[in-house]
């Protein structure tokens, strides 16, 4: 049997239809009110319709309808399309004021709709391009219409309208997704800010339950992975006599030494956040082996007793609850949590200054 691969050619492509084909049907709606007002005309006897003027509509109406296919079943490719498409809606309708003469009055919007629409759907250079040629083609069927130069007032008017119009509206969207591109990185930005403690430039409560996610793969990934993971919660020991002895400045002084220690201990995948008070949280991902998580614990505990307390007399340590994941028992971010709290208490009821951990 021959080959019918010739036959997907043809099928609608997805690519090509969307805005291009929307503006392709807009151009069949362009030419109604104009055929409607002749068909007006015609039957109540306004005024003659010269056969020139019905032709040019049934041809710009044809124009539109075969586009409309030609857009549907890509027959060019896409940049091709849109350039012919910006041509062609800017010398048919130039054709037309010379042929019709003031009746085509009535459609003098039409080359304007084309580029504004052929502008904001496909690119400003559609726009330029537009307007550039629609002005000069217009400029030219005036300049040998002699209706329209008897009324060169109008005729410039409408030159201008259809050449500046288009490039305002262009240049105001564009003004526009300016602005909405700066609202939406302000509020990024705003939206960022609140995730992250404002004494110590960590991650806060809400935004290291936002990471979470993200941080950790999706459970059948980790079973089939000899990597792990980790959740690290850390209480600080002998923050409090700190906090009381030497006042709130210099227990904020020692939390924000606390929180550059702790990002010296990690790596720049890991994350670090202060959960509130003296407790901060720690998330490893993709650890090799489990034992690398002790030593992290380790690290983290030597470089806490090495902050220099405010006084000679006063010390810090801390206490650490580790969880090892993927756990079979854990599978939510509070369960998770939950256990990495217990597991510090534990730490910290065992004598402080150490780590229990809660194996994968």
């Amino acid at each position: 049997m021959p080959s019918l691969s010739w036959l997907s050619s043809l099928a609608p492509q997805p690519s090509a239809i969307g805005t291009e084909l929307g503006q392709a049907r807009f151009r069949v709606l362009n030419v109604t009110p104009f055929c409607l007002y002749l068909i007006l005309a015609w039957y109540f006897r306004w005024q003659t319709v010269p056969l020139s003027v019905v032709l040019g509509a049934v041809g710009y109406i044809a124009y539109a309808m075969i586009w409309v296919a030609v857009v549907r079943y890509s027959v060019f490719s896409t940049n091709v399309r849109r350039t012919l498409a910006t041509i062609l809606d800017q010398a048919l309708p130039a054709l037309g004021m010379y042929l019709a003469g003031f009746l085509a009055g009535l459609v003098a919007w039409v080359p304007a709709l084309g580029a504004i629409g052929n502008g904001l759907r496909f690119g400003t250079r559609y726009t330029w391009l537009s307007s550039v040629l629609g002005g000069t083609l217009m400029s030219v069927a005036f300049y040998f219409s002699p209706e329209w130069r008897s009324i060169p007032g109008v005729a410039t008017g409408i030159i201008l309208i259809n050449v500046l119009v288009p490039l305002y509206v262009v240049v105001l969207v564009k003004r526009l997704e300016q602005d909405k591109q700066a609202f939406e990185q302000r509020a990024a930005h705003f939206e960022e800010a609140t995730k992250h403690d404002h004494l110590t430039g960590l991650l806060n409560r809400a935004g290291f339950a936002d990471v979470f996610d993200d941080l950790f793969r999706p459970p059948k990934a980790r079973i089939e992975s000899k990597e792990v993971s980790a959740v690290l919660l850390l209480d600080l020991d002998g923050f409090k006599a700190i906090n009381d002895g030497c006042g709130h400045a210099a227990g904020d002084a020692t939390l924000q030494k606390v929180a550059f220690a702790l990002t010296g201990c990690v790596r720049a995948s890991d994350r670090v956040a202060r959960l509130g008070g003296d407790e901060f949280g720690i998330l490893l991902r993709h650890v090799s082996h489990p034992q690398d998580v002790e030593l992290v614990a380790e690290k983290i505990l030597a470089a806490i007793v090495a902050v220099s307390a405010p006084r000679s007399d006063l010390s810090l340590g801390a206490s650490i609850g580790i969880c090892v994941l993927p756990h079979p028992d854990l599978q939510t971010y509070e369960e998770i949590m939950q256990a990495a709290d217990r597991l510090m208490y534990e730490a910290k009821a065992g004598g402080k200054k150490q780590f229990r951990k809660m194996a994968a």
